[in-house]
């Protein structure tokens, strides 16, 4: 049974004033999220950052970070991204020169951004870390990203070429390998291994809204779209209405989400594409998954149909082990807070991000695993545009604010993170104390 508005509370944190529009939309993807969080936020298609609407209109294009950031918001409250995004202060100072009016309403967002509060201190103490670094992709995540294009497309090549199957899975693997990482550029301001991203069927550019501006932003909230994308198969807030089918049967049933998740986009945008909902609804970017098919026909000397059916076998594994990864990395455990769980009085920004986290602790030791299966994920959280290489140097200053503060920064193994998201999908009772209490 689909969960309906009035079968749980708006949203147990405070502030978040309507019920999301998206989530009353038959299908849920990244556009009609973005469309529908406009229609709540009610700017007159301005951009509003805290209490003020601004026009950067003549800015999208001149924007450092690439014009999609901007463009895509535009009509929108960006505070959260706005914070998130910009470390320094740079970003604050030009800001006052295009300021409209102020705000009369309060923001639809339950988050603060305080001063003195847990994300501006850690902020400020992280400022002179990351100065000390070189600044956008560090290169030995490009140089792990190259590699890891080069060994996909030459297996992919030699398992078409023999027919092997076996080598197949062994490229599917490295395909979501290759996918993973370059999620750590698509963060960051528009480059070319973002790209590497559209191999899978999944697209940066979607990603940049379903992921970026959502999950990343509201997580674990009502308006985290990957939250409820797969409604009602998959239920990770803790609806009491849930049917036993749903909360156990979900066990089993994961798991075949999880092979045909690239192909469910892939389908997604077709259809969307055919009812006149994307736009624009073909972009160059919607190539890129073929190349990979292109250069298995070309250099492999096999059958375009051979060719074709081994290309489809790997996506399909490419997307189970993608899926696996990144549903029980960090946000699905019981420990977790999840809307609907009761929230803490204090709800800055980056305290609402670690309660919303568990790390892998096996992950973490490694630059390399951190990289390609979403590792360092709290600090990732709290600081989207570093590159992952480089999230480690964060960790004192991230402890020494959360002892400051007393919040707990929680972590467990794979296997805690891989059962826990069994345990959250069959619950149906939330959290009754506060995260912390």
């Amino acid at each position: 049974m689909a969960p309906q508005a009035d079968d749980i509370l708006q949203s147990s944190l405070p502030g978040l004033w309507k019920y999301p529009t998206y989530k009353k939309q038959p299908v849920k993807y990244a556009e009609i999220w973005m469309e529908c969080k406009k229609i709540d936020d009610n700017t007159d298609g301005l951009w509003r950052v805290h209490d003020g609407f601004y026009d950067f209109t003549e800015w999208v294009y001149k924007h450092p970070g690439g014009s999609d950031w901007l463009s895509i918001t535009k009509g929108s409250d960006i505070t959260e991204a706005f914070e998130v995004h910009h470390v320094t202060k740079t970003a604050e100072y030009l800001l006052k020169q295009f300021f409209v009016r102020p705000a009369t309403e309060p923001r639809n967002s339950p988050y603060t951004f305080m001063d003195d509060g847990f994300y501006h201190t850690l902020k400020r103490k992280a400022q002179p870390i990351l100065a000390q670094l070189p600044p956008g992709p560090s290169a030995q995540s490009k140089l792990c990203s190259d590699l890891l294009l080069a060994a996909f497309l030459l297996l992919s090549t030699v398992a078409n070429a023999t027919y092997n199957f076996k080598l197949g899975v062994l490229a599917g693997f490295i395909l979501n390998f290759l996918v993973v990482s370059a999620h750590n550029f698509f963060h960051m301001k528009d480059n070319f291994r973002m790209y590497y991203f559209d191999l899978s069927f999944l697209t940066s550019r979607e990603w940049r809204i379903s992921h970026a501006l959502s999950h990343h932003l509201y997580t674990n909230s009502l308006l985290d779209l990957e939250l409820t994308f797969f409604e009602p198969l998959l239920q990770w807030v803790p609806y009491r209405t849930k049917s036993l089918c749903v909360r156990y049967g979900s066990w089993l049933y994961s798991f075949a989400l999880y092979f045909i998740f690239f192909y469910i986009s892939i389908v997604s945008r077709l259809y969307l594409t055919v009812q006149g909902k994307l736009k624009p609804s073909l972009r160059k970017e919607d190539l890129i998954p073929f190349i990979p098919l292109f250069v298995m026909y070309a250099y492999s000397g096999a059958t375009f149909i051979n060719t074709f059916i081994m290309w489809c076998w790997i996506v399909l594994i490419a997307s189970f082990f993608f899926s696996l990864n990144g549903f029980n990395a960090a946000h699905h455990h019981p420990e977790n807070f999840h809307d609907g769980d009761a929230p803490r009085a204090d709800c800055d920004w980056g305290i609402c991000q670690v309660d919303a986290v568990k790390d892998r602790t096996e992950v973490n030791n490694s630059k390399f695993l951190v990289l390609v299966t979403f590792g360092d994920h709290c600090l990732h959280h709290l600081f989207p545009t570093i590159d992952h290489w480089h999230l480690h140097h964060l960790y004192p200053v991230f402890y020494e604010t959360c002892k400051e503060f007393g919040i707990t920064y929680k972590s467990g193994t794979v296997l805690d993170l891989l059962k826990g998201q069994f345990l959250q999908l069959a619950k149906n009772e939330p959290n009754r104390n506060p995260p912390g209490k």
